[in-house]
């Protein structure tokens, strides 16, 4: 019984033709299946090559383009730090937002210090803004020109150009006018010396007549009195009459060596000799309180290429300048030295007079410049314009208890002083 109920089971097992058909079919499904997949993949594997290299290809484009847009950046920065105007770039919020090297120095503040301030909020110590406050009404520019106290102290004539940029920015390019402002102001001054020459060469003549014709009367006068002894008072007036057309002759003649022609005929001077003989001049009619000393520093020939008269002027002008200075006591100290590169000459006129006022000095070496109630300004201005023709610096220090004036001198080459 039991061996033919496994007989029968094992009959039932046995697959009928149309499931054996319907089996082949499926395999021969899933072979084209998976022939279609492994197709499908191949293409799919061959796309995602193509994409890897167009998007490596892309990368590479996009990586060069960084690099160039890396390039024009620098060269941007490169060229807005060279520029000698200063930029400055104001947000929308009126934020500073970029300054330049060359704003930095015109505003006296490093960029670290202004970069994310208000714009409006950068005054100087007077409390004057220093940059142009709001946008212009329109996209074109336009420009201010005004003097500012920069946040240094210093004082500056800038020119400032506005312009509104598409964003919502503003630019605002500053140039500094001050040497500009002061080479304006000196051309100024010598047209005004030019016209003062002219009108003095002019205008000399004519006083320096009747003031000789003043001062022959005058000594006529005072010989005819000296015989009697009731006329000594007529006699003083007579001699002060004489020291006034003296003291105008002398003003005179400062003015029109002030406003001569600027040339010279240079030729070689001993400029130690020169200058013991001015001191030495001194010295003879210097008043006995006053101390004057000389003091020569020279381990060589100073020889100079100048005019012996305008290099003794000079000299003359400094030390007379400081004798005055001192009043009835005080000391004077002329030296001659050599530069550091021993290619000048450095004479040196020190006094002990108090020094001088901080708002005279900037004015020290202009024409009628004075803080003497006898003085005519004119002394140091001559000094300063015969430095100047022999290609000399002549300048004004501080020291203790005085001022020095300080005057160097181009030298002669030492074979072009042999042959000399």
């Amino acid at each position: 019984m039991a061996t033919q109920q496994h007989i029968a089971t094992e009959t039932e097992r046995i697959p009928s033709a149309e499931e054996i058909v319907k089996l082949e079919e499926s395999f021969q499904l899933f072979t084209r299946t998976t022939l279609e997949l492994e197709n499908s993949y191949k293409k799919l594997t061959r796309k995602a090559n193509r994409i890897d290299i167009e998007l490596k290809r892309t990368n590479e484009e996009l990586y060069e383009k960084v690099e160039e847009l890396g390039a024009l950046s620098d060269n941007r920065m490169s060229i807005l730090e060279a520029l000698p105007n200063g930029i400055v770039v104001i947000d929308p919020c009126r934020t500073i937002s970029s300054v330049n090297p060359a704003a930095e120095r015109i505003l006296g503040r490093r960029a670290l210090e202004l970069v994310g301030r208000t714009a409006n909020a950068v005054v100087g110590p007077t409390g004057d803004l220093l940059l142009i406050p709001g946008r212009t009404e329109n996209s074109t520019s336009r420009t201010w020109e005004r003097e500012i106290v920069a946040l240094d102290g210093s004082r500056r004539q800038v020119a400032f150009t506005v312009a509104n940029l598409p964003d919502g920015c503003e630019l605002q390019v500053l140039t500094d006018l001050t040497v500009v402002t002061r080479l304006r102001e000196q051309v100024g001054r010598l047209d005004t010396m030019a016209a003062l020459g002219e009108m003095a060469a002019g205008v000399a003549h004519e006083i320096r007549n009747p003031l000789n014709g003043i001062d022959g009367f005058a000594g006529l006068l005072t010989r005819s009195l000296e015989d009697t002894t009731e006329s000594e008072p007529l006699v003083r007036y007579a001699k002060n009459i004489r020291r006034g057309v003296r003291e105008v002759n002398d003003i005179i003649t400062n003015l029109l060596t002030f406003a001569g022609p600027e040339s010279i005929q240079l030729n070689p001077v001993d400029l130690p000799s020169l200058v013991s003989e001015v001191v030495a001049s001194f010295s003879d009619r210097t008043t006995r309180e006053i101390d004057l000393k000389y003091i020569e520093n020279l381990n060589r020939r100073a020889v100079v290429a100048g005019d012996a008269v305008k290099l003794k002027i000079i000299c003359s002008n400094l030390i007379q300048n400081a004798i005055q200075a001192v009043g009835q006591e005080g000391k004077v100290a002329v030296s001659l030295t050599l530069s550091g590169n021993g290619k000048s000459a450095v004479l040196k006129v020190n006094d002990n007079g108090g020094g001088i006022a901080v708002e005279v000095r900037d004015r020290l070496f202009q024409p009628f410049c004075t803080t003497k109630a006898s003085g005519t300004g004119l002394g140091l201005a001559i000094a300063n314009k015969f430095a100047a023709l022999h290609r000399a610096e002549i300048s004004c220090h501080d020291i203790e208890g005085g001022t020095s004036f300080v005057v160097s001198v181009p030298l002669i080459e030492e074979e072009a002083q042999n042959h000399a």
